[in-house]
């Protein structure tokens, strides 16, 4: 569906890989202008590049998604380059090392509020500023990222990370409600298992573990693509999506059907 957001301005964070650097493809190449943004500059760059040489619209700016003064900078870089943002996709959320696992009287209040900032401020500073411009410019659409963490016992993710993601959801809700009339929609997927470079974490072995150990939960029994995310991504901030918000959409294989 090419074309889909000629003339629409999207922001991507954490677009240097996986789910974050697949939604920036979507988006750039069914016409948006896309800034994307990361912590790891090399990868957000270089990402940029590759969409800038197939002949997309793409700038890329290093960004801390848990700093305000640098998101803030984000959003108003983002609308000086190319005159505007329509479109938001918040893909930052990460569990410190020390978070992981089920045993949460064994975590360190570092590692909590570690994850608690990547996961859930993060998302709460993107859309604080993507908001304000949006109220100003006639409306918006946002995608926010989740996890099935926060809907079903997943014990390998840990207590800080599933309950950060579970205020994702009730943000995206929050705000949803709250920005409606005025023209802002607001939504989240919820991924199954999506092999991306933070599984690896452990090691490569450990990673495939993970997700050895999950798959058997999904009624589809294969891993799912970082693009299949950002299809739903996009079709959430698509036009043709004009009445859905509010809407946490698992993207899971049959997962949530599964429990």
């Amino acid at each position: 569906m090419a074309g889909r957001f000629e003339g629409k301005v999207a922001l991507v964070t954490a677009a240097g890989a996986g789910i974050g650097a697949a939604t920036a493809d979507a988006f750039a190449r069914q016409g948006a202008s896309v800034m994307l943004s990361d912590i790891n500059a090399a990868a957000g760059e270089a990402h940029a590049e590759a969409l800038r040489s197939e002949g997309c619209k793409a700038q890329f700016l290093r960004c801390d998604a848990t700093n305000e003064e640098e998101v803030q900078a984000l959003v108003r870089k983002t609308v000086e380059t190319f005159g505007g943002l329509h479109i938001a996709g918040n893909i930052v959320g990460d569990a410190h090392p020390q978070a992981s696992g089920a045993e949460f009287h064994l975590q360190s209040l570092e590692s909590w509020e570690h994850t608690f900032a990547v996961s859930l401020r993060s998302v709460f500073l993107s859309m604080k500023h993507e908001i304000a411009h949006m109220i100003d410019n006639g409306g918006g659409a946002i995608a926010n990222v989740t996890s099935l963490a926060a809907l079903s016992y997943v014990g390998v993710s840990g207590a800080a990370y599933s309950a950060s993601k579970a205020g994702v959801i009730r943000l995206t809700k929050f705000a949803a409600v709250t920005y409606a009339e005025r023209g802002i929609r607001v939504n989240c997927i919820a991924p199954g298992v999506t092999p991306t470079e933070a599984y690896n974490k452990g090691g490569v072995e450990m990673g495939q573990m993970v997700i050895n150990l999950l798959l058997p939960f999904q009624a589809i029994k294969r891993p799912i693509a970082t693009s299949e995310q950002a299809t739903a991504i996009a079709w959430l901030c698509s036009d043709e999506a004009s009445m859905i918000t509010g809407h946490t959409l698992p993207v899971d294989g049959g997962w949530m059907a599964n429990h």
